[in-house]
Formats: structure tokens, sequence, C-alpha cells
């Protein structure tokens, strides 16, 4: 059985999920250290939300110093059959002190469903630290969140 919720519960629990991903965001950025030394590297991501309905992944390889340019490797896994289609997005803060947000990439839907694509992220700007954001496609996306970074102090 579903329960529904007030339409301001649920303003009030997208407010609170948005200001748990930017203070998330800001932590991170203020304990990174600073990014690899030029060489290649792999950095691997992965999350998955609270109630377990899917798996994000990205894998980058690549040089991090003194600009960024990784091969990057995207794996979506869609758990349940739910009719929420999982979708995940790489951010990026940068050395210059900027923040780069990259496309959504959207998953397929379906029970034990795996999505997975490659593709290459370049920052002229150098990267102290790189994000992996998962949510779904549904009105109830603040439900359905998860997060990782790297690199970790």
């Amino acid at each position: 059985m579903q329960s529904r919720m007030t339409g301001r519960s649920q303003t009030r629990r997208r407010v609170a999920s948005v200001a748990l991903c930017v203070t998330t965001v800001a932590t991170a950025v203020a304990a990174a250290a600073p990014a690899q030394a030029a060489g290649d590297v792999v950095i691997k991501l992965s999350c998955t939300d609270a109630r377990k309905t899917f798996k994000v992944n990205a894998t980058l390889e690549g040089s991090g110093a003194p600009t960024a340019k990784y091969d990057v490797g995207f794996r979506i896994t869609d758990y349940i059959d739910d009719t929420r289609a999982p979708k995940l997005r790489l951010m990026t803060a940068n050395k210059d002190g900027s923040r780069t947000e990259y496309p959504w990439n959207v998953g397929a839907q379906g029970r034990s469903v795996i999505s997975e694509w490659s593709s290459t992220l370049q920052q002229p700007k150098g990267i102290k630290v790189v994000f992996l954001e998962g949510t779904v496609n549904s009105s109830d996306w603040a439900q359905f969140q998860c997060s990782d970074y790297a690199p970790k102090s």
C-alpha cells in the first residue's frame, strides 16, 4: 500500500533532499586532496539508492593533470520493475573553483536490466573532485538518489 504525501510535505522533502546534496558536494570539495599527478589514473565511482532499486557505476581512466582527459565507462543496473528509469551524471569541481555538470544519462527500465555505454570527459581547467550522482526519472525522484566522489581524503 502506498501512502500519498500532501504537496507541502513533498516540497519540504525535496528541499531537504536538495540541501543534503549541496552539503555533500560542498563537504567533498572542501575535503578534496589535490588532483593526481601527471600520468594515467583509474577512478571508480559507484552508488545505490537507499531503497536498493538501482545501482550506478562510472569508471574513469586517463590523465588527471595538468588538464583532465578521461575515457569513461557508465553502467546502470535497474533492480526492480517499478516504471522508474534510473539515470546518472558526472559533476566536477574544477581547479579554478568552477563546477561543471555533465548531461544526464538515462538507463533502460525493468527488473535486472543493465545499461552500459562509454564517453570521454575532458576538462581543460583541471579537476579537483569528480562526483557521480544517480536518481530516477519520476516525480518522486527525491526518494531515490545516491552519490559518490573521488578523491576521498
